[in-house]
Formats: C-alpha cells, sequence, structure tokens
C-alpha cells in the first residue's frame, strides 16, 4: 500500500511557512481566474510559448517525441507542433482553474461550462452504463485531462484515478479541486477501490497511458517502438467484467469542446496482455493523430 494515501481534510500543518509560495501560486491564479474565457484562452497561449523558452529540457523531450511520432514530419513542421502543444499546455492551465472555481461550484443547473462542451455518441455511454457491468472510461493523457473530467461529471458520475502528488498539501488541492458532487477521485494505488468501483456497476476513469517502469510492466509498441507499459486496464477488465469505453476530448479553435464517446473495446481482455494493450495504443494513437498538438508530448512515453 503506498504511504501517501489522498489527503482528503484540511491540516493546520498546511500553515507552515515552507508551503507559502504555494499559497501565493494559488491566490494569484485564483486572481488569473477572474479574466473572461476569451482573455484566458489569449494568455494560456502566451505563457505556453514562455515555457516553451524557459524551459528547455520540456521543450526538447517534446521535440523528441514529436519527431518519434511523425518521422514524416521535417524540423519547420516539429517545431510549430510543438509550439502549439505547449500552448496548449499554457491553456491546460486555465481549464484547471475551470474545474476548481468555475461557475459550476455555485451554479447547479445551467452552469457557464455547459456552455463550452457539445458530445458525440452519448448513447455508447448509455448502453454500456445500463449493463451494469461497471465502466472503464478510458482517456488518455491529453492537455485538456483535466477539464474531461468536470464535463464527463456533467453527464454521469465516476472516480476518476490520479497519481498523489509528493507535496502534501499540492495533495490535498489537487484531491479538492477535483471533487465534486458526483465525481470523487481515487489513488491510483487503491486498486482495491478500483475494482469495488467497477464491481459495484460504476463508472471509473482510467488514465493508463503513460512510460510505467513499476513492478509488472510490459514492453508493447507505441507509435512503432517498444515503450514500458501498464497493463492495469486489462487486469481491471479480467478482475471485473467491466466494459471498457475510450473517451477523448478535442478543444476547437474557437474555445468550445467535444468530448467523443467511442465504441467499447472489442474481444476485451483477451487473455493476453501484451495483445490488449497493443490494441489501446493503435486507438490511442488513432486520436493523437486526429489531435496531435494536444497529446501530453512534454513526458517521455519511451525507456530512452
Amino acid at each position: 500500500m503506498h504511504n501517501k494515501a489522498k489527503v482528503s481534510e484540511f491540516s493546520y500543518g498546511f500553515l507552515h511557512p515552507k508551503y507559502w509560495g504555494i499559497w501565493l501560486m494559488v491566490g494569484f491564479l485564483r486572481l488569473l481566474h477572474c479574466l473572461p474565457w476569451t482573455a484566458k484562452l489569449w494568455l494560456g497561449k502566451k505563457i505556453g510559448r514562455l515555457f516553451m523558452n524557459l524551459s528547455k529540457s520540456r521543450r526538447e523531450t517534446a521535440k523528441n517525441n514529436i519527431r518519434h511520432a511523425f518521422p514524416e514530419l521535417d524540423e519547420s513542421s516539429i517545431h510549430d507542433l510543438t509550439q502549439k502543444h505547449f500552448e496548449s499546455l499554457g491553456i491546460s492551465l486555465f481549464e484547471s482553474m475551470l474545474v476548481w472555481w468555475g461557475d459550476h461550484r455555485r451554479n447547479k443547473d445551467n452552469p457557464f461550462e455547459k456552455s463550452l462542451v457539445s458530445y458525440e455518441n452519448i448513447e455508447v455511454l448509455r448502453q454500456a452504463e445500463a449493463s451494469k457491468k461497471g465502466v472503464i472510461i478510458l482517456v488518455p493523457h491529453f492537455t485538456t485531462t483535466d477539464i474531461i473530467g468536470l464535463f464527463l461529471s456533467f453527464k454521469t458520475s465516476l472516480k476518476p484515478v490520479y497519481r498523489p502528488h509528493d507535496n502534501l498539501l499540492m495533495d490535498y488541492l489537487i484531491a479538492k479541486g477535483r471533487t465534486l458532487d458526483n465525481m470523487t477521485p481515487l489513488s491510483k494505488f487503491n486498486t482495491r477501490a478500483m475494482i469495488k468501483t467497477l464491481k459495484s456497476g460504476e463508472n471509473l476513469g482510467f488514465l493508463p497511458d503513460q512510460r510505467f517502469r513499476a513492478k509488472g510492466r510490459i514492453d508493447v509498441p507505441f507509435f512503432g517502438e517498444n515503450a514500458p507499459s501498464n497493463p492495469a486496464t486489462s487486469k481491471l477488465a479480467q478482475l471485473t467484467g467491466c466494459i471498457v469505453l475510450p473517451t477523448f476530448l478535442t478543444r476547437l479553435d474557437n474555445g468550445h469542446y467535444v468530448v467523443r464517446f467511442e465504441e467499447p473495446v472489442e474481444n476485451f481482455p483477451s487473455g493476453d496482455d501484451y495483445e490488449d494493450t497493443l490494441k489501446l495504443h493503435h486507438i490511442y494513437e488513432q486520436a493523437i493523430r486526429a489531435n496531435p498538438a494536444q497529446y501530453l508530448w512534454v513526458h517521455n512515453r519511451w525507456d530512452r
């Protein structure tokens, strides 16, 4: 069992001077949240470009990942795609603020955030839920990871799995910010709660696509090169008999969003973790090729 369970309650220890920098940052972000949505989109792009220029290591990681995934691109195109990716990262900062402090916190019936999103193939989600088998809503790591949880919460209840932050105050703030009336985060180390959620016929939000080096890793091709991968989706499906539903969010240029529910993954699990994970990788790749700038390229997916 991981020694950092989710921090669900405020601690007076968070007032210690070592946390003051975090509180100042949160206060500054809270002020920025007061800007109009169009201004946030514009400023987010500027912040993203600034981050790209200041963080050489992240910039080079993103470029190397993009270069590998899209070998057909020349260096100029790689630079342009990298810049768009960092702009998307900058916007994601304001998307997180929207999740933490948005109108939905006060206006339950018709919050501003509902006007930003539309849904495709939602009947697929309804059919999966009607089976009462439990649903893994599979959401790969795009820059829109935070806000897709909010948009999903407008249509259903779910328990998104997240990695506890090493800093206890940040862990508390993130968990609190992502907790809604029908959305309760689960630590990725709480496997028992995940299984219980699915066996109860509920929805689990799952993001298993990043580099995985822990016990049980398997090496499976991703964009043609072996990547250390987590077979947990296959394991959970084997243990619970749940439905696996790939779900993607696209941020359009006009600031609107589209949540798209794909058909449930067929013949899953197959009993072969490698083949199951390879099948998921192919689904991710297709979505990434359709929306490359918004995938999370700043983390190295490959073991190199």
